[in-house]
């Protein structure tokens, strides 16, 4: 699992590790050279004050053992008296040893002369005190380095970092409709420059891909106004021949009304490529029954061949503030969905208090994860002769109008979609 940490964080945490073992590695040299150097040196005192023992007792055989606050003497004699002698102390070897006697912790020299062997003994109880408090100075030591170690990563970090956050500052503020300006020339730093030019160098080709967009959508609405504009004038004209027969008349009207709306979903449709909507129609009221009782008409009679009722449910009135064009888009790409893959039953279509619910007695889903069906070209699991592109242009056209859309399973079966959308205010 990879840890979701910034750049700096990473390298503040790096230098304090890094710090941390340097330390470590300095206290545990300085740590042994210090209980080596003790070692030596204790030796060599009880070397000195054996040497200085033996001599004293050649000049004068009574001299009695020295005895201080950190070193006892004693004289091992094979007939002597050697009750007051302890018995660890006795059964030293000659050499340099270790030992404890009366809960006190001694460094012992033993020499043999003769008949006798002098033993030297060094109190080390006071050096391992002071050798505990110089281990926890060394530990605090180690520790005070590396939160030292933190801090000065934390802020070579933010020094290191902050032209790469000034960068990612003055792209975020750019905007692809813009001219873009460029960037590298602003950031002396090389590598920053070079990211900086390579921003540069996407940024120009995302504005000359915007641009050439911009110029072929213009060139589609402008070519498609202009057959649709001829359509619309035939249709008045036929419409306006009082001889027609009125069947005639009827599928002129339709006609005339396909391609009012084929006009209003062009508009539509470029302006979801453009992802803007139309603020103007937005400002209009829209009547969600009236758009409903079109999309009806229209649909009703591309799928007539089937033996599927259409039912419109209104259980309170809907006005919205939305571009009739688009409720009119999204509306009959859930009927056409729901009609598509329902054989036999009913669709009903429920207009309620902000929201529009569309229910068929279809066969389901056929998945069970149903936000994926709004992707591009995704289907569920039965067979239509679709591209999978209704549910995706009706989840872009919600997101562009602020409206939300949820696709579940109905209980009794089929499928159900529920619209949330916003009334305007006073209905």
């Amino acid at each position: 699992m990879t840890t979701n940490w910034s750049l700096r964080k990473r390298l503040a945490v790096s230098l304090a590790i890094f710090g941390g073992i340097v330390s470590l590695m300095l206290a545990s040299i300085i740590y042994l050279a210090s209980a080596d150097l003790e070692a030596r040196l204790i030796d060599d005192t009880l070397n000195a004050e054996l040497d200085d023992f033996i001599a004293r007792r050649h000049r004068n055989p009574l001299s009695l053992p020295e005895r201080t606050a950190t070193i006892r003497a004693y004289v091992v004699t094979e007939q002597g008296d050697t009750k007051l002698i302890p018995d660890r102390v006795k059964a030293l070897e000659p050499g340099l040893h270790a030992i404890h006697l009366e809960g006190i912790s001694y460094r012992a020299a033993v020499r043999a002369v003769a008949n006798e062997r002098f033993v030297v003994l060094y109190d080390t109880s006071a050096l391992q005190q002071r050798e505990s408090g110089f281990i926890t100075l060394l530990s605090a030591s180690v520790l005070l380095v590396t939160l030292l170690s933190a801090l000065a990563g934390r802020w070579l970090a933010a020094r290191l970092i902050a032209p790469v956050n000034e960068l990612a500052r003055r792209v975020s503020e750019l905007h692809p409709e813009d001219e873009p300006t460029p960037l590298a020339e602003e950031f002396p730093w090389v590598e920053v420059r070079r990211l900086a030019e390579d921003f540069d160098v996407y940024l120009q080709r995302l504005h000359d891909f915007i641009e050439r967009e911009r110029l072929f959508t213009g060139d589609v609405s402008h070519e498609l106004r202009t057959p649709l504009a001829i359509i619309n004038g035939a249709t008045e004209l036929l419409l306006s021949d009082k001889t027609l027969d009125s069947r005639i008349q009827k599928r002129v009207l339709r006609i005339a009304r396909a391609t009012n709306s084929m006009e209003e979903i062009t508009v539509a449709l470029l302006a979801l490529a453009r992802e803007e909507g139309d603020a103007s129609n937005r400002s209009i009221e829209c009547d969600v029954e009236t758009v409903a009782e079109e999309v009806i008409e229209h649909y009703q009679a591309l799928f007539q061949h089937k033996a599927v009722d259409i039912v419109l449910d209104v259980k309170a009135p809907l006005k919205l503030h939305a571009d009739h064009a688009i409720l009119s888009m999204v509306l009959g790409n859930l009927l056409r969905n729901a009609l598509s893959f329902t054989e036999q039953g009913q669709v009903v279509i429920k207009i309620d208090e902000n929201t529009i619910q569309v229910e068929d007695t279809g066969p389901g889903l056929g998945t069970d994860n149903p936000e994926k069906l709004f992707q591009p070209y995704v289907q569920g699991n039965h067979n239509s002769s679709g591209a999978g592109l209704g549910l995706s242009l009706v989840w872009r056209l919600c997101e562009l109008s602020d409206w939300t859309v949820k696709l579940s399973n109905a209980p009794e079966g089929g499928t159900r979609v529920v619209l949330q959308l916003t009334a305007a205010e006073g209905f």
